[in-house]
């Protein structure tokens, strides 16, 4: 048996090109030799939970940099910093508006801090999610009095929302913005919409590895503004960090915005040249389309991320899993994700632009080889469901194992979600509808990877004992 770290060389001599995260795409750069710079919080060097010297220096600049209020660097990826944001702004108990596209490390927050989630549903654009819609915030918030606001901008997708007028409307009701941007780091470049942060956002997440030339596990949060008690987000960032963090990723951190201060805006302006050649190709087939600036103005689609390569197959009847199936097994390229109705590739400045011209042009073969052929189902299925408990209620109540197709009408009592990117499609404490269950059996059906069926055969899930 191979060991993961022979298993990890081996794959990586395997000839297929990342076109996903992390966004150094395996240039280790001055990383290749990561033990010599694997220490502990010896003398000289700080600590993260307590910082005076380097990372507070590095930290610091970082700040400078970007133009924030603040800046920390995490290690335990965004997820920590969604976890820390939303306790530092929230007391145990609490209503909490949420976008329900959001992570699922923004529903454990939830569940930990028994808080009571009020929804606001992203617009659509056909199959994925586009925008909210700032007055429906308003509605949301004048309703519930909530203090604290969440959702995700940019999406999985790249669809970015008026954060501008979200802060407005959060501000005037006495809230505060939290932005989940784990997949816009890169927005600090030349040619990218603006970040969360310069949009007047009150707490900004980002996942620096997504999309920066930085090793998996890195993020940072940004705070703006006095609205946010840096403090409780302080001690709320000591508690969900490894006390032993990692010097090797805090300084993959500090050098990926080396490289962007450097190089980075030409380096993104070859890239967006680049990737424009190739939505041009990709969409003259007539077939498979790339979206791009299109969306904007409508669904909620404030701004575009053109990083993001979301190959739309609705006009083919071509799958998702099976453009990406040929991607890898035969032009030796591995996407991001892929579902049913399209597939996503990711970029960086740190990507070999002849590998993704190469790209492009495997997507013109094979879209030369299609009919053209329009797909019965292009629109998302319409998943709502009643609330009957919160998370923290549900997770406390005895459950039982039921077949999917026997379970309309009764109450979750785990979490199903399609992995990547980890959005639930049902919450612990929701009813569990025909749509729902019509959804999770076409996601099934189309090899899509979902968490929470217990029993794979039966597609059995968790449901709270009656």
């Amino acid at each position: 048996m191979k060991s993961l770290k022979e298993k990890l060389i081996e794959y990586s001599k395997s000839g297929i090109y990342p076109m996903h995260m992390p966004g150094h795409k395996r240039n280790a750069g001055s990383f290749s030799d990561v033990e010599k710079i694997d220490f502990t919080e010896v003398e000289g060097l700080d600590n993260l939970h307590d910082p005076e010297g380097i990372l507070k220096e590095s930290m610091d600049d970082a700040s400078k940099f970007l133009g924030t209020d603040k800046t920390y660097f995490m290690v335990n990826g965004s997820t920590s910093g969604v976890l820390a944001a939303i306790q530092s702004a929230t007391e145990i108990g609490d209503n909490i508006i949420i976008g329900r596209n959001c992570h699922k490390s923004v529903y454990n927050a939830v569940e930990i801090r028994n808080l009571k989630p009020i929804y606001i549903y992203p617009e659509s654009v056909g199959v994925f999610d586009g925008g909210y819609n700032p007055e429906e915030l308003e509605t949301l918030l004048k309703e519930s009095a909530a203090k604290t606001v969440v959702i995700t901008s940019p999406t999985y997708e790249g669809v970015v929302s008026n954060i501008k007028e979200l802060v407005k409307v959060a501000h005037k009701n006495g809230a505060i913005l939290i932005v989940d941007s784990a997949h816009g780091a890169h927005f600090l470049l030349d040619g990218f919409p603006n970040p969360a942060y310069k949009e007047g956002a009150d707490i900004v997440i980002e996942s620096v590895h997504k999309t920066l030339p930085a090793l998996t596990q890195t993020a940072v949060i940004h705070v703006m503004g006095d609205r946010v008690d840096k403090e409780k987000l302080e001690r709320a960032l000591s508690t969900y960090q490894t006390s032993s963090p990692s010097y090797i990723f805090m300084a993959s951190i500090d050098e990926s915005y080396k490289i962007v201060r450097e190089a980075g805006d030409q380096k993104a302006e070859e890239l967006l040249k680049t990737l424009e050649e190739l939505r041009a190709n990709v969409n003259n087939t007539g077939k498979i389309f790339v979206h791009g600036k299109e969306l904007v103005g409508a669904n909620g689609v404030y701004d575009y991320d053109l990083g993001k390569i979301v190959i739309d197959l609705s006009k083919t009847d071509l799958t998702g899993i099976e453009l990406q199936k040929t991607l890898r097994e035969k032009y030796k390229f591995e996407t991001e994700m892929a579902n049913n109705q399209y597939v996503i590739a990711m970029t960086s400045i740190a990507d070999d632009l002849e590998k993704v011209k190469e790209f492009g042009e495997a997507l013109v073969e094979i879209a030369e080889g299609l009919e053209v052929s329009s797909k019965e189902d292009t629109e998302q299925t319409d998943v709502k469901n009643e609330v009957k408990y919160s998370p923290y209620e549900a997770i406390n109540k005895e459950v039982e194992v039921v077949d999917l197709k026997d379970a309309k009408g009764r109450v979750a009592g785990d979490y199903i979600y399609k992995y990547p990117p980890g959005i639930p499609l049902v919450v612990p404490g929701e009813i569990i509808s025909e749509n729902l269950i019509k959804e999770v059996e076409k996601s099934l059906e189309s090899g899509l990877q979902i968490k929470g069926i217990t029993d794979k055969i039966t597609s059995g899930i968790k449901v709270i004992k009656e």
